[in-house]
């Protein structure tokens, strides 16, 4: 029998680890990676069954779409491995379109969430549906989707939000 992705064990045994839900937002549920510091926690959306970083902005800075592409797959959060840029639809199911800045569900754990003019976008792993180079973006401070160049000049500068689960890289658009 396949175990749930969001099912993790402690480190070399059967044991798994405890989520606790979070309140006020029962929708997530929180893993603290054995660390004090609380940006490597790990949130598991129970409606989607996807495990995010609680930090939203785990790579401190905005990159291209291949850079973070790359950084996603070498990132180690809460001593794990396996992370990836998030599906276009992933990423907006976080997406609370009756809020704003930052468009996400009240009482989200989240930390480090990126909005506002200069910090509007976070990128996703699903590409154009015509090969022009184009990637799918979220913008957390109005929950729009769009589309951005994944290279060129100018150079369009995301940031990162990994995800754990799902699909698991299958949406891998080069």
């Amino acid at each position: 029998m396949r175990k749930p992705i969001w099912e993790l064990f402690i480190d070399e045994t059967d044991t798994p680890v405890a989520w606790i839900d979070h309140k006020p937002n029962l929708r997530f549920a929180l893993y603290n990676g054995g660390t004090t510091n609380p940006l490597d926690d790990l949130v598991l959306d129970k409606e989607t069954g996807l495990i995010w970083p609680r930090n939203a902005n785990v790579n401190g800075t905005a990159l291209n779409w291949l850079d973070a592409n790359t950084t996603c797959r070498g990132i180690k959060i809460a001593n794990r491995i396996g992370w990836r840029l998030p599906t276009v639809e992933e990423l907006s199911s976080l997406i609370d379109t009756r809020r704003t800045n930052p468009a996400l569900p009240t009482g989200h754990p989240f930390v480090g969430v990126k909005f506002g003019p200069t910090e509007w976008a976070y990128w996703s792993s699903t590409s154009h549906e015509n090969p022009d180079g184009s990637a799918w973006f979220v913008n957390l401070g109005s929950g729009a989707a769009g589309l951005a160049t994944k290279g060129g000049n100018p150079q369009v500068l995301g940031f990162l939000w990994p995800v754990r689960g799902d699909r698991g890289g299958v949406s891998w658009n080069w």
